[in-house]
């Protein structure tokens, strides 16, 4: 990488030496390497109110490096990082466990350097929180989207996918079936690695609510056909919507996730193969996820210029926090089932 696109790396002293300069958060959001590294120290002073309120506001991704256990006091300064990142053996559960902490920093600041407007997007929706309450969190995760749909960084994606001819489903895209109480639900474009589309879609919030009204159906347990659970939106639909005020509505009105966590407590997700975007979004709002050994879970969108925008913005950090989140939605980082295991996301393997 570059000596220009490496972003800045301080001690907590020289970030505060930094951020005390006149103009410092516009200054950092502005920079070609909108990503600031520091190590935290494992015992802090008294933290001004002031530095506190710059790490949550600026217009940059804040990353922490954690190379030694911390202290309460320090431990709280970190939880105002957007990722934080310790070598395994030091890893809480917010923190990224990684071996090669020069390298997770490279990742980062190649997403980060792609498709700054994304990676800042991600990092700010997850700084306030919103995801705490299912519904106002889906509220601002498609707000945020929509935005971004109007934006270079998303336009750039299309011109590059091109246009992409599908062939039309040959069956319909979600089955059902009663398993005595339960309401089996399958994703069935096994030909497209079970790619969501509106159709798919609009199938499975009607199935899912037919779960919540019929009082003999007790359970709802999700599955996708073929090779894999799901393999997120179908590529050639991205940028359909009209506009994007038409696609926020759209996604609220017709929210697979909102059923899901609706339904979570008696939800169980069977996942394997691919579960790639909206293939392990919408499944982690169920009450219990099951993955395959062979589960490969991935966050694509930053890539595109998008924020994660089926609900992983809630889901996620509901499960594994928005630390780890952002990580994974920056970076693009794959998970095979034994770390999505250890991670949080599922919450046992099948054989």
């Amino acid at each position: 990488m570059s000596p220009t696109t490496r972003p800045a790396w301080w001690s907590l002293a020289e970030l505060e030496a930094v951020l005390r300069e006149p103009f410092a958060l516009e200054d950092l959001g502005a920079s070609t390497v909108p990503l600031v590294v520091a190590t935290l120290p494992r015992v802090a002073d008294e933290l001004p109110d002031w530095l506190l309120q710059a790490l949550d506001s600026m217009r940059a991704v804040s990353v922490g490096v954690v190379s030694s256990p911390l202290g309460a006091s320090a431990a709280d300064l970190a939880g105002h990082f957007d990722v934080l990142l310790a070598p395994p053996e030091l890893s809480g559960e917010a923190m990224v466990p990684v071996d090669d902490v020069d390298l997770a920093i490279d990742a980062l600041t190649g997403a980060v350097v792609t498709n700054p407007q994304a990676s800042i997007a991600l990092a700010e929706l997850l700084r306030i929180g919103a995801y705490r309450s299912v519904p106002q969190g889906l509220v601002a995760e498609s707000l945020t989207y929509s935005t971004l749909q109007a934006g270079p960084e998303f336009a750039e994606w299309l011109t590059q996918r091109g246009q992409i001819e599908v062939p039309p489903d040959r069956e319909p895209p979600v089955l059902t079936a009663r398993q005595g109480t339960s309401l089996a639900i399958t994703l069935n474009r096994p030909r497209r690695a079970n790619a969501m589309t509106a159709s798919m879609r609009d199938q499975l919030v009607e199935a899912l609510r037919v779960a919540a009204i019929e009082p003999s159906i007790e359970g709802v347990v999700l599955r996708g056909s073929g090779t894999s659970f799901c393999s997120g939106g179908d590529l050639a639909e991205f940028g359909s919507a009209p506009d994007p005020a038409t696609g926020h509505a759209t996604r609220l009105l017709r929210s697979p996730a909102w059923w899901v966590h609706r339904l979570a407590r008696d939800t169980r997700a069977h996942l394997h193969g691919s579960c790639i975007g909206a293939g392990i979004e919408l499944p982690s709002f169920a009450g219990t996820v099951v993955g395959a050994a062979d589960t490969v879970i991935r966050l694509p969108e930053i890539s595109m210029g998008l924020v994660p925008g089926a609900g992983g913005t809630v889901s996620l950090p509901r499960r594994i926090g928005r630390h780890r989140t952002a990580y994974l939605g920056i970076t693009g980082a794959q998970l095979d089932a034994a770390e999505a295991l250890a991670w949080g996301i599922l919450d046992r393997i099948d054989a």
